[in-house]
């Protein structure tokens, strides 16, 4: 597990006046990151448009989908690469605001959450979290619908009332409950909806991030592309969802890669051991 670093306290964000304020959604074609997280069975949801905040220093202001991997989208090759890597390891860590009050009649041990960006105009993609490493590409059909399905989720959470908690803030969150219809956070589930690969993870869970990629702009079922986000040095990207001394953190960062020195020392470790069983054989 890699070392958490602290980058803010909480964020105090209060539920109502959220008016005028949206995430920017998908059909930008360049869709700012959404955290969702819900339990299905209490029927409560939690949306967050992930703050300048932790982000400024590595990518700039209203971190993207083209911030994270660049703006290459084609037919023929689809941006999977880190653009930029913090000297720290770490992207992204905040206490997820009033997230205490989401969970108020739910249970953490019930929660899901995920991670995402989507594109949905042109040639889709969608950078995401996983529960398990995908064994293959989606279709573009499914592609597509997965974009489509999480761009309605945005945009029923965009045009909220406040009889339902208030319209989320940039850089805020939202609550919903299974009444909201399409803006609650559980609605697509963990797989948005059906067609795509399955999304979320638990409390302490560590989820690696993936870009999935259609290879044209009408549904058919070609395969489309996917691949691990990684550094240009090939560190893995991870999120995950932990408990802090101030709540409920989100933490984004690049798995540890152990040096040639880790390793050497690991050889080495064990063949002492392989001698020492040796020895106590003779």
């Amino acid at each position: 597990m890699f070392k958490t670093k602290l980058i803010a306290a909480a964020i105090a964000l209060g539920v109502s006046g959220f008016a005028n304020a949206s995430i920017t959604a998908t059909d930008t074609g360049n869709a700012e990151f959404v955290f969702s997280a819900y339990d299905s069975a209490a029927g409560k949801g939690y949306t967050y448009d992930l703050s300048d905040l932790g982000w400024d220093d590595i990518f700039g202001d209203n971190v993207r989908t083209n911030s994270i991997i660049g703006s290459l989208n084609t037919t023929a090759a689809i941006g999977t690469t880190l653009v930029a890597k913090p000297a720290n390891g770490i992207l992204f860590d905040i206490a997820l605001p009033s997230f205490s009050t989401f969970l108020e009649g739910a249970n953490a041990s019930n929660l899901k959450w995920n991670l995402v960006s989507a594109e949905n105009a042109g040639i889709r993609r969608i950078i995401q979290t996983v529960s398990t490493d995908p064994s293959a590409p989606l279709t573009n059909a499914a592609v597509i619908t997965s974009v489509a399905n999480f761009n309605n989720y945005i945009g029923g959470v965009n045009g909220k009332g406040t009889n339902v908690g208030g319209q989320v803030l940039s850089d805020g969150y939202a609550l919903t409950t299974s009444a909201d219809g399409v803006s609650y956070a559980g609605g697509i589930g963990s797989n948005f909806g059906g067609p795509g690969y399955s999304s979320t993870g638990g409390v302490n869970d560590v989820l690696s991030l993936w870009v999935f990629g259609s290879t044209a702009t009408t549904s058919n079922q070609n395969a489309g592309r996917v691949a691990q986000l990684l550094t240009a040095d090939g560190q893995e990207v991870i999120a995950r969802v932990y408990s802090g001394a101030d709540g409920y953190h989100l933490q984004v960062a690049l798995a540890p890669v152990p040096e040639p020195e880790t390793y050497a020392m690991l050889l080495a470790g064990l063949g002492l051991l392989g001698f020492a069983a040796r020895r106590k054989n003779v």
